[in-house]
């Protein structure tokens, strides 16, 4: 049987090639674009979200240490500043007096390195949010250890060897007294040592340039731990209005407190 020369031709002839066309391609580049518009956005509020829970359960664990030094301590609670050689103090006194419920530590300061500045005992006293980035901890000698977290030292104890520290019994509104919490992060103008430290906010940080500075590291507000060891996610326009008529309110272990003089 002979096969005829036109279903020979047609099977000897190439398939024609199959390939997007650039106008087909730039629509694809633009859907890929659009959805990685639509995605990203969610996916760093989950990150946030994310790094906001972790801090929750630092804040909860420093809390838990926080009752845990009392009951060890004649009821009193941790202190914020600490002394080391020259006069100056280190804002890390808190971390050093806690230490020992965290990582089974000694309450030296000489114990902290920059190695676990950055890790800051386990990452448990590190919240993910802070600005802790590589150019501050460099510059940080090896007390000023920190992990963005900070102690009310303006009414629960500045310097844990020169001040008396204050007893959590004397404490009379514990669900309005914040005993430790985010602090401050990185900004112009400020020390190394101002980081540590949860400032009331009456109170401008030492050697200051702008300001007031807000803690508002997780979106408009911080994590704060308070005195019977709760621990809420708080909006810095709620911890400045204060309550009752005073600004400090929130940070006030009674209805009459006064700040330390130190």
């Amino acid at each position: 049987m002979k096969t005829s020369p036109w279903a020979k031709n047609r099977e000897s002839a190439p398939a024609p090639a199959i390939a997007f066309t650039l106008i087909e391609l730039l629509v694809v580049i633009a859907i890929i674009a659009i959805l990685a518009a639509l995605l990203l956005p969610a996916l760093a509020r989950a990150k946030a979200q994310s790094q906001t829970a972790r801090c929750q359960s630092n804040e909860k664990e420093i809390g838990v240490c926080y009752i845990m030094y009392s009951q060890d301590n004649s009821d009193y609670l941790p202190g914020g500043a600490m002394p080391y050689g020259g006069g100056d103090e280190a804002p890390i006194g808190c971390l050093v007096e806690i230490s020992p419920y965290i990582n089974n530590r000694n309450t030296n300061w000489n114990t902290f390195n920059q190695s676990n500045a950055m890790s800051a005992l386990n990452t448990v006293a590190s919240c993910p949010s802070a600005d802790l980035n590589d150019a501050v901890m460099k510059t940080m000698p090896a007390y000023q250890a920190y992990g963005g977290y900070g102690h009310n030292y303006a009414f629960l104890c500045y310097d844990i060897y020169a001040d008396p520290h204050v007893k959590l019994a004397a404490v009379t509104k514990p669900v309005t007294c914040c005993m430790n919490a985010d602090a401050l992060d990185p900004a112009p103008g400020l020390q190394a040592w101002n980081y540590g430290y949860l400032y009331p906010p009456s109170e401008k940080p030492d050697g200051s340039t702008g300001g007031p500075y807000g803690y508002t590291r997780h979106d408009k507000g911080a994590n704060y731990c308070w005195a019977d060891a709760h621990v809420a996610l708080t909006a810095w326009r709620i911890m400045t209005n204060g309550q009752s008529g005073f600004i400090d309110w929130y940070y006030m272990p009674t209805p009459t407190s006064k700040e330390e003089a130190f």
